[in-house]
């Protein structure tokens, strides 16, 4: 059959119906166009959408929470992810097996690091200059305090003997001279210690980790590095993992203690 006739038949089959567009389903607002009968979205003509959805994203807990109970929806279902960041999702029409939904109504909260918190996971175990050392504890003096066994140093103090540090180094020999043999043996030790008092063991970093979460403190300790000629200070955050599975947690019992009642919480996300 020839083109010619195809368009043909295709337009008496249009005629036919009568009037056009085809409407195939009122509330969703499509069409048939005789244009190699598409099918098209009329929503955006229309005075209202079909239906509501749409996304909210914040960094705040606090606004995740309260539009989530403002939507005052039943029956939704939140994703909690706790691997590299925490973060939620809520999705407001997922529906069920029986009658799914398009999944397209959510809100997203990822929480931000605060910027002290971001400092101490970027020096996690670097080797600093003196220097350089001193201007980091300069820059997050409000919230790094150093510490020795007796409790809290006075920060000026510490700065001071940070400031004054020596590398003393010693050699032992013990000579053992006898009728058939001799025997030598050379003892080399290094050690790094103030000139003035108040040199600190640790530090405790006290920070919301992530914003929103309740203020902890964390532990930092600080040793100096006798392996060159000048001396490098090392830091290392204690208990990192342990204090990463607490944050997880009190990030998750804060948004089922608020949202319980409207859903169901799953660690984990989701993709439709």
């Amino acid at each position: 059959m020839e083109q010619t006739a195809i368009e043909k038949i295709s337009q008496l089959a249009i005629a036919a119906q009568g009037n056009m567009p085809i409407k195939v389903d009122r509330a969703a607002s499509i069409a048939i166009i005789p244009d190699d009968f598409n099918v098209h979205s009329l929503e955006n003509f229309n005075q209202h959408r079909d239906r509501f959805r749409g996304r909210f994203s914040t960094s705040a807990i606090a606004a995740f929470i309260e539009y989530v109970q403002d939507r005052k929806v039943k029956g939704i279902k939140s994703f909690i992810s706790t691997k590299n960041g925490l973060s939620a999702e809520t999705i407001f029409n997922i529906g069920d097996e029986t009658s799914p939904g398009h999944g397209d109504d959510n809100a997203l909260l990822s929480l931000e690091k605060t910027p002290e918190f971001e400092a101490l996971i970027s020096i996690d175990g670097s080797r600093f200059s003196q220097q350089d050392f001193i201007d980091w504890l300069d820059d997050w003096a409000d919230f790094v305090k150093p510490h020795d066994d007796n409790g809290q140093v006075a920060f000026e103090k510490a700065l001071r003997a940070i400031r004054n540090v020596k590398i003393g180094r010693s050699r032992d020999v013990d000579s053992d001279v006898r009728d058939m043999g001799h025997k030598l043996s050379v003892t080399e030790s290094v050690e790094a210690e103030g000139v003035t008092t108040g040199l600190p063991e640790y530090f405790i970093l006290t920070t919301e980790s992530y914003k929103g979460l309740p203020v902890e403190e964390i532990k930092i300790s600080f040793r100096i590095s006798t392996k060159d000629d000048v001396p490098t200070f090392v830091l290392r955050f204690v208990g990192r993992d342990a204090h990463n599975q607490l944050r997880a947690d009190q990030f998750t019992e804060i948004l089922e203690s608020e949202l319980a009642d409207l859903g169901s919480f799953y660690q984990g996300s989701y993709q439709a």
